[in-house]
């Protein structure tokens, strides 16, 4: 691609996510609209990923050297999924030398759905495990915070029946609750968003708040999070 074609003017920030079904990279240039690719394809990561970058790039008129940070959702989620998303994000970070952003699956799924609900309703976002448990957090938009939220309950990974105990006053979102929507509810009702996923435009608004806040991790400190030891998918 030739100099003259492209439109770099400031941050360039470049999002992964791979961690579930859905494969989606975002790439943002400055105060331009994000730019995004995604794909329901649970088995196709590793083929579609590089495509979609290359995509995203040549459709902002930018090369692969003028990306200035590089985000990934790091889970917890598929195992498969997040380490093609971690292998490829850190190569991208080390080869470019630019800072890498891990970032929560469950905070994702959060802000995908906060321009829904009011910034006083908490989120208990909740991705299927397989096994009969799911990785669950439960968040809250967080205007102090540089990442935009904060952690009521950390993330972790149990049956869906624990769950019960935090559903009331939330809104609901993941996975998760496509499954277990009825084991979550035995005792309490909660409203909660069907079929959405962690994605890469999401993702990008809270890297962008991260980005500027100063907050630039290195390859090597920007790790998965897998939550469960156990390998299941």
């Amino acid at each position: 691609m030739s100099s003259t074609n492209r439109k770099s003017s400031g941050d360039c920030l470049l999002a992964i996510d791979t961690a579930t079904e859905l494969c989606s990279v975002a790439l943002m240039n400055a105060d331009r609209p994000i730019i995004e690719r995604q794909a329901l394809d649970p088995r196709g990561h590793s083929r579609l990923l590089l495509e979609m970058i290359e995509e995203v790039l040549e459709d902002g008129g930018l090369a692969r050297s003028e990306i200035t940070a590089v985000s990934y959702d790091s889970g917890p989620g598929s195992f498969t999924g997040i380490r093609i998303g971690a292998g490829v994000a850190q190569g991208l970070a080390l080869g470019l030398n630019v800072p890498l952003l891990g970032i929560s699956s469950l905070m994702i799924l959060s802000q995908n759905v906060c321009d829904e609900l009011g910034p006083e309703k908490p989120v208990l976002a909740a991705i299927d495990a397989r096994m009969n448990q799911v990785y669950w957090g439960l968040l809250r938009q967080d205007s102090a915070s540089v990442s935009g939220w904060r952690w009521l309950e950390t993330p972790k990974v149990s049956d869906p029946g624990e769950l019960a105990n935090f559903v009331e006053g939330c809104v609901g979102v993941g996975s998760g609750w496509d499954s277990y929507a009825t084991t979550f509810q035995q005792t309490k009702t909660a409203s909660w968003v069907p079929s959405r996923f962690p994605d890469a435009s999401s993702q990008m608004h809270i890297a962008k708040r991260l980005i500027a806040s100063g907050i630039k991790e290195t390859w090597q400190e920007a790790l998965p999070t897998y939550v469960r030891d156990k390998v299941t998918h």
